[in-house]
């Protein structure tokens, strides 16, 4: 396990914690947890390619931490905040199918299919839309629907990708 791969697994823990402290109306604590998954999410890609510690299992860590982050942030403010559910439900819907896709897609070729440009953009603007929501409401769902946009072209993208590799 290496620096990079415990960047994202902290990521993946600390994502529970977002329900918890959003369940206790503690707004403060959720904006810790996600100023430090912001971090861990911007130092473990940079630690990854700085130290040559790309690896297979951070390939893997990386996303699904970010995934399980957005989709926890998401369920609870579609619970406590009224985010609209369909903002919710399409990204959660998309994240099940991209996984699945990607377990099958891992099964038959025994590779992973590594983030793209529009995956890493996408789950910037989310980030930046949570925080944006959490003070305008309506602004942090027009820049949670553009990471939305962003994260349905990513899911097209690792589409095609696996396709042709197929």
């Amino acid at each position: 396990m290496n620096t990079a791969n415990l960047l994202s697994l902290t990521r993946l823990l600390l994502a529970p914690f977002i329900l918890v402290f959003f369940s206790r109306k503690n707004l403060y604590g959720v904006i810790v947890v996600w100023a430090l998954a912001a971090l861990t999410d911007f130092l473990d890609g940079r630690m990854a390619r700085k130290l040559g510690e790309i690896s297979e299992l951070g390939k893997i860590l990386d996303p699904l931490a970010d995934k399980i982050t957005l989709g926890c942030s998401l369920i609870a403010l579609m619970i406590w905040y009224d985010l609209p559910d369909w903002l919710g439900v399409i990204y959660i819907t998309k994240e099940l199918l991209q996984l699945t896709g990607g377990l099958f897609f891992f099964r038959k070729k025994q590779k992973v299919i590594p983030s793209n440009y529009w995956g890493k953009a996408s789950t910037f603007i989310f980030f930046v839309g949570l925080f944006v929501f959490c003070i305008v409401a309506e602004l942090g769902v027009l820049i949670l629907s553009l990471g939305l946009i962003l994260s349905m072209i990513a899911f097209f993208t690792y589409s095609r990708n696996a396709l042709k590799k197929n």
